[in-house]
This record gives structure tokens, sequence and C-alpha cells, in this order.
């Protein structure tokens, strides 16, 4: 099993680093990092040999882009200009070219793995937790998507598919599973199972045992075969379901102008979606018996230091039972 921690090319991370020997040593005890690109990395921090995977860039809304319903696109992102500053373009192909720059330079920099992001969520379902579409209908148009990034059945590079709370992969629906595994046709795929997203999808849990136990239930119900599927964790916690379910019952008024907007969305996505450390006993059971290939300590942190603070929190706890 390979180790990782997640990094971006933000230069809010980058800046950690005073340069490309000072990242390697950060590195100490971890195979390399699974590596977003969010623009180039002019300082050339980030050595190629240390990109184990690559997160692929993601629109969290995108289903309705895809399909063509721009009218729905109109009402949700404030117009044609705010459309195409997002995607890059006015029709499905600008999404389609976004996702096959960052798969190719994955493949450049020799990554090893790439993830995708099976989900959709508009900005108002992000606070009302009511969504138009289902979790079929985001997994077909996945699918459709997919096999446009990945015509050919074979290949070295492994497509991770990660799970989230909104409609799409929540692994909370073994038979949509199902569909997306089989609906793919790209052979070298699996599941990528992100601990705390998997959380989100009971807005009941309050203690790190409780959602322990909840992700055992919900990945038995997968049944073995989708087990084995699993090759990736993004291990981390929140349990933030209070919160979640208090939002949902009074949401806020969005706000019109995009920038504020943004800065509402992100603010309320990370409150729901904190990236700490999962260090309950028997996180290292569970761990073990995914049997993963590979694993990533995934946190959001504001420095370094609470940066290396949560690292090592997370390392010790898994040398316990």
């Amino acid at each position: 099993m390979k180790r990782t921690f997640n990094l971006t090319t933000y230069s809010d991370d980058l800046d950690r680093y005073r340069d490309r020997d000072d990242l390697i040593s950060a590195l100490s005890g971890f195979d390399g990092v699974e590596l977003m690109h969010c623009g180039p990395d002019v300082r050339g921090i980030v050595p190629r040999e240390k990109i184990v995977g690559v997160h692929l860039i993601f629109f969290p809304y995108w289903y309705d882009f895809y399909t063509g319903d721009l009218a729905a696109c109109e009402r949700n992102l404030d117009g044609p200009e705010t459309i195409r500053a997002l995607y890059g373009g006015d029709t499905p192909d600008a999404l389609i070219e976004a996702y096959r720059r960052d798969i190719a330079l994955a493949r450049a920099e020799g990554a090893e793995y790439v993830v995708f992001h099976v989900s959709d969520c508009a900005d108002e379902e992000l606070f009302t937790l009511k969504y138009r579409h289902t979790s079929q209908e985001i997994v077909e148009a996945s699918i459709d998507l997919l096999n446009r990034l990945f015509p050919e059945p074979d290949g070295d590079l492994i497509l991770l598919l990660e799970n989230l709370w909104h409609p799409g992969l929540t692994l909370t629906e073994p038979e949509v599973t199902r569909r997306l595994l089989s609906g793919v046709h790209y052979r070298n795929k699996g599941i990528l199972l992100d601990t705390g997203h998997l959380m989100h999808t009971d807005l009941s849990l309050r203690t790190q045992e409780e959602a322990l136990k909840y992700l055992y239930r919900r990945v038995e119900e997968q049944g073995e075969e989708v087990r084995k599927t699993i090759r990736g964790i993004h291990l981390h916690q929140s349990l933030t379901g209070a919160y979640m379910a208090a939002v949902a019952a009074h949401p806020p008024i969005l706000f019109i102008d995009p920038i504020k907007r943004m800065e509402q969305v992100y603010t309320h996505a990370f409150t729901c979606d904190q990236h700490r450390p999962f260090t309950c006993p028997g996180v290292r059971e569970f761990i073990r018996w995914i049997d993963p290939e590979y694993l990533t300590l995934e946190f959001i942190s504001s420095s370094r230091m609470e940066q290396e603070t949560m690292l090592k929190e997370q390392l010790a706890s898994l040398e316990k039972p």
C-alpha cells in the first residue's frame, strides 16, 4: 500500500515549502503526494517522481451543462458569461477538453492513478440537500463522460471513482455502484472511498466511533465483489451532521454577485466537509479490511504547522489497534 498526502498547486499550499528539497523532506514516511492541478507549479516545488496520483479537476455542478440544459445552467450560474468562465466554453466539448488536458498532464507526470468525482450539486442544493437529479441520472451521465475520456478498454493509468454525499456515487445505493462499475468500459478502474464524504450521508452521526461502524455497514452492503474494487482511500473525518441539518432546515438566501456567492458556497462547503484526522480505535483495522493500494491522508489546513500536526496525529493513530 502506498501512502500519500494531498497537495494542490495553489500558492497557498506550495508557498509553505522553501524549495523542492523542503517538500521532499516533508514527505518523509510517505511515498509521495496526490496532487490537484490548480495552475502551474511555477517554482518547480513538486518533483515528478513524487506524484503518485492526480485528483482531476472537478465541477461540483456540471450535469445540466453536460446534458444541454442551458436554461437550468443560466438559472444556477447567473448567465452565459459565468457559464463560459466556469466551463471554458458553451458546449459539453469544453468540459471534455478540460478533463482531457488534466488526464494528459497526469500521464506526462507519471501518475499511477487519477481521481474523478462522481457527483453533481447546484449551489442551492448544497445548502438545502434537496436535489433536482437522482444518483441514477448523475451516474449515467458520468458513464457517458468517462467512456469518452477513456475510449480504449485498457490502459496503465488507474481510474479511481470517488464518492460524495450529493447525487452520484454515494455508496448508499449498491445497485447504483454496480451500474457505475459495469457501465464504465475502461477496465483499469476502481473506487476511491472517501471516509468523510460517506459520513455526510448520515447526518445523525456524532462520534468517530459511530462513524466507523457506519462505514463498515455501508461498505458491507455493497457486497464482497464491490469491496474488492476499492483501490484507494481518502482518510479523514468530519462529523458535521447537526450543522448540515440546521442549515438545510433554514437555508440562506444566496448572493447574486458571483464572487460573493462563491465565497458563501465555499465557506459552507468547508464547514461541512472539514477533513480532520480520523483517529478513533479501529481505523487501522478498517483500512486493513479494505486493503487498498493507495491511502491518502486528505486534510484541509491553513498552514504548514497545522498540516504537519494533522499528519502526525493521523500517523500516530494508525500505529495503534
